[in-house]
């Protein structure tokens, strides 16, 4: 049941990835199928399933400063490898070889995107995620105190500061994490809510659940069900999208046949896997494909070889985010994982942690 619940999680990541994929290719490729807010419920998504994975996987579990150490290593070596290639890539051929460059990184914004805040292309949105990684932290701090004494104080500090915030959140800029704060509050609530509700066999209530949902999914991204929104701010300053997108993700990680076959085949799961890769080199890939001759016509040869332009563009898409996966990402992780708990424990040689709280650290790690 663990694997079936992570290959579902693993599945929704590569489907959100999948979205944007295509939501920016609608224009560029003149595809035939507009999907209206196709994107944006992508990056819902994204937001939702983090808020729902910090809960799952720390609410509830020793919080100490070594495991809030390993926790910010884990956050950084996910994110870190494959984000810093690719600004180191796209400022190269940006300042050196291409202005016209899809990302533009400059001398003037590499540090800001170097600081995780930076808002060119895509980047924009790993903004707030890291910034709600190290939110979090108060959220496990606070729900760790409330576990233990039952010292609501810090929950309520919560909550209150978390409503001033997103009663304001118009008014902040899309990069900032009080703009999107609830998708990750909800997203949150499902993880917590989700934790405490032990696996169960496939139901037939579940698939017909799921069934619904995808259903409605069809329906609104087709058009057939229209969407209350004009704009895309006005969808990300939605709280139904937040709650919605926490719902889709707390129902999916549930198992069923419906899940199955969505979420946890082959193809899914190879792009949830890619995902963080598929989102970064996507854009750099279009607007390579740009430039290449294409033929136009409505003839058959025409359309043939249009047809045969995008399977090329999808195949090369899915190869680079494999290869960058494997060769960027992963080595990555492993080293920054290794570099962070070396210094770990030589921070702890300096600084030596209570007896007690080394007890709970190793308490929570089991």
């Amino acid at each position: 049941m663990i694997k079936t619940r992570i290959d579902a999680i693993t599945g929704l990541r590569g489907l959100a990835a999948l979205m944007v994929v295509y939501a920016h290719s609608i224009s560029s490729f003149s595809l035939p199928l507009k999907i209206n807010f196709l994107g944006e419920v992508g990056v819902t998504i994204f937001f939702s399933l983090s808020g729902f994975l910090m809960a799952y996987l720390y609410v509830g579990k020793t919080y100490s400063l070594g495991n809030v150490i390993e926790y910010a290593i884990s956050r950084f070596s996910r994110i870190a490898p494959a984000y810093l290639f690719m600004l180191l890539l796209s400022y190269i051929v940006y300042t050196f070889m291409d202005p016209n460059f899809v990302y533009q990184i400059s001398n003037q914004n590499i540090l800001r995107h170097i600081l995780f805040s930076g808002n060119v292309s895509v980047f924009w949105s790993i903004t707030p995620e890291v910034e709600f990684y190290v939110l979090f932290i108060l959220v496990w701090a606070a729900t760790s105190r409330y576990l233990k004494r039952f010292d609501i104080v810090g929950i309520m500090f919560l909550v209150f500061g978390s409503i001033a915030i997103l009663s304001c959140r118009n008014f902040f800029p899309g990069t900032f994490i009080g703009a999107k704060l609830h998708y990750f509050l909800f997203g949150v609530v499902a993880g917590v809510v989700r934790s405490r509700i032990k696996d169960e066999q496939e139901k037939n209530s579940i698939t017909f659940l799921h069934m619904i949902l995808i259903g409605l999914l069809v329906l609104m991204q087709s058009g057939t069900i229209s969407l209350p929104f004009i704009s895309n701010k006005e969808f990300y300053n939605s709280l139904l999208t937040a709650v919605v997108g926490a719902f889709l993700v707390f129902c999916f990680t549930f198992p069923s046949r419906v899940g199955k076959i969505f979420f946890e085949n082959k193809f899914i799961v190879f792009c949830g896997e890619c995902s963080f890769s598929l989102y970064l080199l996507h854009m750099p890939l279009i607007y390579l494909f740009l430039k290449l001759p294409r033929v136009n016509g409505s003839d058959f040869i025409s359309v043939s070889l249009h047809i045969i332009y995008l399977v090329a563009f999808g195949l090369v898409v899915l190869l680079a985010s494999w290869l960058s996966f494997h060769f960027i990402e992963k080595p990555g992780a492993r080293l920054i994982n290794a570099l962070g708990t070396s210094c770990k424990k030589k921070i702890f040689s300096i600084f030596p942690v209570p007896s007690t709280e080394k007890m709970r650290s190793i308490k929570g790690d089991n």
